[in-house]
């Protein structure tokens, strides 16, 4: 009798019920009862088992009603976020697919390049901070963190070389009607030494840095009859501590790393860094920046979490390598979460 119980509590009800079978002497199904599983029992066993069924049921209708209750409230233990259960699940999800309108003046901001969605930056915000805390974007670039962050009711802190794009991005909380959040105009190396000293600290830092060194373009210098670039984009500024502006990767991964150094002392215990990196291919090699990135990353004492792969709908495909040999369309982003688990 035992056996039998162990063996009907392992069905999820009402799968005792409906669970379909086929038949060892042919194709045809049915289905398996609740008799077919106490069959050979005698009547006193039956209300037994069945009595004892009865209590697994609720307990388990107790516990599908709890789990539906967390996924549609905030759950009272979660002190990281603001989101419900079915929102931080959507989150955790490895490969992220958009497709954002071009909106928040993008005929603005889309001369610096590599601008971002605010409403990625929201939903990136969103998950490792709370109402009213602050985010911290050291290369800030045209504001896509901040209005992200203004978006969903938190404080943010820019810090950008290039103050053409601080124009722009107030310029933008001008035309949109969103009040700016604090820009400051500097390297962010030497802003965050000075915050490090002065013991100031964030809730979580979300930034897109420049992915590599200004890398040789190619299949847009008219060689081929046709370019397959809309953009004549180089440097994001003149600046020599700009990181785009160093000559290999492996200067531009020191940079990253030192970068890195100075985040983690600026970014509150237990804190999440996010980061959006690129990957290159160049000479013939594809270069797994992101790789390299999150490995000096983690040299500077955060852990890496995982990594999120985001992918705007309608990134353009070009015919690099045809007809000869396969060069990569590279349409996605990676997005490295990283957490600062000690001191």
């Amino acid at each position: 009798m035992t056996d039998t119980i162990k063996n009907i509590h392992q069905m999820d009800f009402p799968d005792i019920i409906t669970k379909k079978n086929k038949k060892k002497n042919g194709n045809s199904l049915y289905k398996k009862t609740v008799d077919d599983a106490l069959e050979g029992y005698g009547d006193k066993e039956r209300v037994n088992i069945l009595s004892k069924m009865q209590a697994y049921i609720e307990e388990k209708k107790e516990s599908l009603i709890e789990t539906r209750k967390k996924s549609g409230s905030k759950h009272p233990r979660n002190n990281l976020n603001d989101l419900k259960g079915n929102e931080w699940a959507f989150f955790t999800k490895t490969v992220l697919r958009t497709s954002y309108p071009s909106e928040y003046s993008h005929n603005i901001r889309k001369v610096h390049y590599a601008n971002k969605p605010p409403l990625l930056m929201k939903h990136l915000i969103e998950f490792c901070t709370n109402v009213g805390q602050t985010v911290l974007d050291p290369f800030a670039g045209v504001g896509g963190t901040l209005l992200g962050a203004s978006l969903c009711k938190r404080k943010a802190i820019g810090i950008e070389i290039n103050k053409k794009w601080i124009d722009t991005y107030e310029e933008v909380c001008r035309l949109e009607g969103i009040e700016k959040q604090e820009m400051v105009h500097g390297d962010c190396l030497e802003t965050m030494l000075e915050w490090k000293r002065n013991g100031k600290l964030f809730d979580a830092i979300i930034t897109d840095p420049p992915y590599s060194p200004a890398l040789e373009k190619t299949l847009c210098d008219g060689k081929y009859g046709w370019s397959t670039r809309k953009s004549n984009f180089h440097s994001f500024s003149v600046d020599e501590a700009d990181f785009r502006n160093v000559n290999t990767f492996e200067e531009y991964y020191d940079k990253m790393e030192q970068a890195g150094n100075l985040m983690f002392h600026v970014l509150k215990s237990k804190g999440y860094l996010m980061v959006m990196i690129r990957d290159s291919y160049q000479s013939g090699e594809y270069l797994p920046a992101s790789f390299y990135v999150g490995e000096r990353l983690k040299k500077a004492g955060f852990t890496l979490k995982g990594v999120k792969l985001w992918y705007q709908t309608g990134a353009p495909v070009r015919p690099y390598g045809y007809p000869y040999s396969y060069v990569p369309n590279i349409v996605h982003h990676s997005i490295l979460i990283l957490k600062k688990e000690r001191q």
